[in-house]
C-alpha cells in the first residue's frame, strides 16, 4: 500500500458511525468497503461470490472473470477454493473473498473497517502481511 492511513477508534461507538459515515460517502463516490458487514452468499461459491457486483455493474463475462479470480485466489494461495462455498473458508479466505469482491467493483478507495477484530486471532499475522504486501494505492484501514 502506497498511502497507508490507519484510524483508531476507542469505542465500538466510534467504529459504527465511521462506518455510517462511510456508507453515506459509498452511494455517492467510488469507496469499497470491507467489513464484516459486506455478505457472502452462501450458496453460492467463492468465484460466483467475487464476480457477482462485477458482472452486475461492470458487465465482466463469466470467462473473462474466472480467469482474474484464479490468478488472484492463485496469489493468496487459495486456488483450490475456486469453486467453494463460503462454509469451507477460514477467517483469513473469507477476509480476502470480501476484499477480492470490493476489488473487483474497481473503486477509487477501498477502506478495511475494523479489520483485526472482524477475523479470528489465529489470522492476525496473515492479515497484517496482507495489508503491507498488497499493493493498493488509496485505501483506508479503520
Amino acid at each position: 500500500m502506497n498511502n497507508k492511513y490507519l484510524i483508531y477508534y476507542p469505542k465500538s461507538t466510534v467504529r459504527d458511525e465511521w462506518y455510517d459515515t462511510l456508507m453515506t460517502y459509498a452511494n455517492r463516490t467510488k469507496i469499497g468497503i470491507v467489513s464484516y458487514l459486506t455478505p457472502i452468499i452462501g450458496n453460492l461459491s467463492v468465484s460466483e461470490n467475487i464476480l457477482v457486483a462485477a458482472y452486475y455493474h461492470h458487465r465482466t463475462s463469466y470467462k473473462e472473470g474466472r480467469k482474474m479470480v484464479e490468478a488472484d485466489l492463485k496469489k493468496y494461495n487459495m486456488e483450490h477454493h475456486i469453486d467453494s462455498r463460503s462454509n469451507h473458508l477460514n477467517g483469513y479466505e473469507r477476509f480476502i473473498v470480501k476484499y477480492l469482491q470490493v476489488k473487483y467493483l474497481v473503486p477509487e478507495w477501498i477502506v478495511f473497517l475494523s479489520s483485526r477484530s472482524m477475523y479470528i486471532a489465529e489470522y492476525e499475522y496473515r492479515i497484517h502481511e496482507f495489508l503491507r504486501c498488497e499493493d493498493i494505492d488509496k485505501s483506508v484501514i479503520i
